[in-house]
């Protein structure tokens, strides 16, 4: 078996490559919007189905990398053939399959203790039970209390956040370990903690107009995010995925329509 090449080290970029990685991941939707918009359904549905059963929240976590490895597939399939298969979906299941559990185990482990933390902080100020109350019945100081752990909780995830952004990928491109896929997707987003403030509010603002538009827009959005992680992925620790060609012996294909979807 032919061994893996060394991965490179992740490249920092400026603050305004955030938007030229959701601008690709745009584009990369757009060379394939109806099996993207089959594969986010899909997606959403058997999302829905486990978690009407026993432990299904538990399940989606651990597949949650599983998953995601097939949505970088699809985004290489874009970027390379110019078209996505829907069973680029299922990418993660047929390849690299255990270390992706590995890694949705790792990720479920880390949530449960932030949840934990969370649980302990109220239990020391004596607010153990608040977070089965509805809102309307809290104090004001047991609803900053409440805020208060919450806000903990969500500290504690944003490196968490951080190391499994481009794990999945770097699992089933490059064949790394866990814990080394974890250390270098922490290191390439701590290097680019500026493009990726300008990703997230990019993202917040289009699941927000996606939802708006009576969650028919999320069916555009979700899997153009997704392929956007895969264009800061290459972008960072390879060529970048719109600015170099994937066939170098083929002719450059011509310009597509300009009624296209754009971000």
């Amino acid at each position: 078996m032919q061994t893996p090449s060394p991965v490179a080290e992740p490249r920092s970029h400026s603050f305004g490559r955030g938007w030229a990685w959701t601008r690709g991941g745009f584009d990369l939707f757009n060379r394939a919007r109806g099996v993207s918009v089959a594969m986010v359904l899909c997606w959403l549905v058997v999302g829905l189905l486990l978690e009407q059963i026993p432990a299904g929240g538990l399940l989606s976590n651990l597949l949650y990398l599983v998953w995601m490895a097939g949505w970088m597939m699809a985004a290489r399939r874009a970027e390379q053939e110019g078209r996505v298969e829907f069973a680029d979906l299922f990418a993660g299941f047929r390849s690299a399959f255990t270390p992706l559990m590995l890694g949705g185990l790792a990720l479920t482990v880390a949530v449960v203790l932030i949840m934990q933390v969370s649980l302990m902080l109220l239990g020391s100020w004596g607010m153990g039970d608040l977070l089965g109350q509805p809102p309307t019945s809290l104090t004001p100081d047991e609803a900053r209390a409440v805020l208060m752990a919450m806000l903990v909780g969500l500290l504690l995830a944003v490196p968490l956040l951080m190391a499994v952004t481009f794990a999945p990928a770097l699992i089933l491109f490059e064949r790394v370990s866990v814990p080394q896929a974890m250390r270098l997707s922490f290191r390439a987003c701590l290097r680019n903690m500026a493009p990726f403030l300008l990703w997230s509010m990019l993202a917040c603002l289009l699941l927000l107009l996606g939802g708006m538009l009576m969650l028919i827009g999320l069916l555009v959005v979700m899997p153009a995010l997704n392929y956007s992680i895969y264009v800061a992925y290459r972008d960072i620790f390879g060529a970048p995925v719109m600015d170099a060609p994937s066939a170098p012996s083929e002719p450059p294909s011509p310009p597509g329509p300009q009624g296209h979807f754009d971000a």
